[in-house]
């Protein structure tokens, strides 16, 4: 189980050149869990230490490739220890609030400094939260301090990661939650308990849901057919096939009455009754009466809704702002325009119904700063609010508009980048290439992948058989000849 209320963020940066580590991948699939753990801060199982020297096998790499030969380990933010560790095979999972889980045979934790703050002694381990970390022994799990002081029973099948001091635990295949000293808060008798949110967590029990609060009492029946977290004091269930809004002590607040019903957005939530949709507001009381055929969430105090085949836009109170005369629009607006269709063709209209583009695109994007990719008789460019050509539609495709370069396909079917001006500052030349982040992009050429800067610069060679993108912070996922390594390029 994952709490779904925090993130890791794994930064490492790099003095000079391309970091090179090797990672024993049998298949994509594992090469998913280690990269979920990276970025998430979790833990896999493991049965054996890393096999080999992490230094050597990564020189061997380079020696492989040649033209590479020249990248070696460096540090992790300069971290000489954390450098020392990984050469020697340890798997350091990255730091997140100044300490980061390693492995080899058996994990522990240390910190910046390379000081074991709990040492090589437990199977498994997840990123500590709270100050807490959850570990197994002989497959069992609980949860220690940062002095390894056992702070929950090593007695579980599972134990997750805690939240606002709360942590769901799993024995017996039942769930139950125990707070930081261990103590029993709910008792281990449900089928799942889902993440508090708002001090109230969704539990399940023979194929019902209920809730219970942050002391363990049952403030609503397990009676409910399906039950999604709080927001805002209220959450949405459903039971006996109809839905409605209950509060923290258990009160119909918007009654079940409902086919259907969503998330409330700008204090208002679609809902649907015989078969049409309209409003109701936070006390329950049909704001804009169930007439629509679809009824889309405000965003800026407007909603597209769908009535008698056509769409359009109205306010918190109903009134047509944007006409309902539309064939199909976007959801929402984005730029203060709102994409539309008419006859077939794309344009746009502002927020108060004005038409600001006319209908005659095939297809028209939304704005974003300004700029909207648009197509029209097959051909790609981008235009302007005022409907002007940014970048003449000449290309057999273009897209990701990224302020100061784009990525278009020529007629000769090859990928090159063209300037807001339309210049062509990279080759027309790639069979493909992807998103540019921070200032370099994966690209695909004669075959083989590498990477190019905006300006058309090889910065890693065209000799990979895949590559899985760039990652912000400087890493690059290869694979070659077999084997993944994972490379850290220095943004440019």
């Amino acid at each position: 189980m994952l709490i779904c209320l925090f993130y890791f963020c794994i930064s490492r940066t790099f003095a000079v050149g391309v970091t090179v580590e090797k990672f024993r991948v049998m298949n994509y699939c594992k090469l998913l869990v280690i990269l979920a753990v990276l970025t998430a801060g979790g833990c896999v199982n493991r049965t054996k230490s890393v096999a080999g020297n992490a230094g050597e096998e990564a020189a061997a790499a380079t020696d492989t490739v040649g033209v590479v030969a020249k990248w070696q380990i460096d540090s992790l933010r300069g971290d000489s220890i954390v450098a020392e560790l990984i050469s020697k095979g340890y798997e350091v999972w990255g730091f997140y609030d100044g300490v980061s889980v390693v492995c080899f045979n058996k994990c522990g934790i240390i910190d910046r400094s390379g000081n074991f703050v709990i040492p090589l002694k437990y199977d498994n381990i997840k990123s500590p939260t709270e100050g807490l970390a959850a570990v197994c022994t002989d497959e069992k799990w609980g949860a220690v301090d940062m002095r390894d002081s056992v702070v929950v029973e090593i007695k579980y099948d599972d134990v997750d990661y805690f939240h606002a001091g709360r942590s769901i635990v799993k024995t017996g295949g039942k769930y139950g939650v125990v707070d930081r000293t261990g103590k029993t808060v709910v008792q281990p008798v449900y089928d799942y308990i889902e993440p508090f949110c708002e001090g109230m967590a969704v539990v399940r029990l023979n194929d019902k849901k209920g809730y219970v609060d942050a002391s363990g009492s049952l403030v609503a029946p397990v009676r409910y057919d399906e039950a999604y977290g709080f927001s805002d004091g209220l959450a949405r269930v459903r039971r006996g096939g109809r839905w409605g809004y209950i509060n923290k002590s258990n009160m119909e607040i918007v009654p079940l009455k409902y086919e259907s019903i969503g998330d409330f957005s700008d204090g208002l939530a679609t809902a649907k009754c015989n078969g049409k949709w309209g409003y109701v507001d936070e006390t329950g009381t049909e704001v804009i009466q169930p007439k629509y055929e679809r009824a889309m969430p405000f965003d800026n105090k407007l909603a597209l809704v769908k009535l008698n085949e056509k769409v359009g836009f109205i306010d918190r109170k109903g009134i047509e702002v944007v006409p309902i005369i539309y064939d199909d629009g976007r959801v929402g607006f984005s730029d203060s325009l709102a994409v539309m269709k008419m006859g077939g063709k794309w344009g746009a209209v502002d927020m108060s119904g004005r038409l600001v583009i006319p209908f005659k695109y095939d297809y028209l994007g939304d704005f974003k700063d300004g700029v909207a990719r648009a197509c029209m008789k097959g051909k790609w460019g981008f235009i302007g609010k005022d409907n002007k050509a940014i970048v003449s539609l000449l290309y057999d495709d273009i897209y990701r508009y990224y302020g100061d370069i784009m990525t278009a396909k020529s007629n000769n079917g090859k990928w090159g980048c063209i300037d807001g001006n339309g210049r062509a500052v990279v080759a027309f030349k790639y069979d493909r290439i992807d998103e540019f982040v921070c200032g370099i992009a994966s690209a695909k050429l004669n075959g083989k992948w590498g990477a190019i800067d905006k300006q058309g610069n090889e910065v890693l060679p065209f000799v990979y058989d895949g590559i899985e993108g760039f990652q912000e912070g400087g890493k690059y996922l290869v694979y070659f000849k077999g084997e993944y390594l994972y490379l850290d390029v220095e943004p440019r």
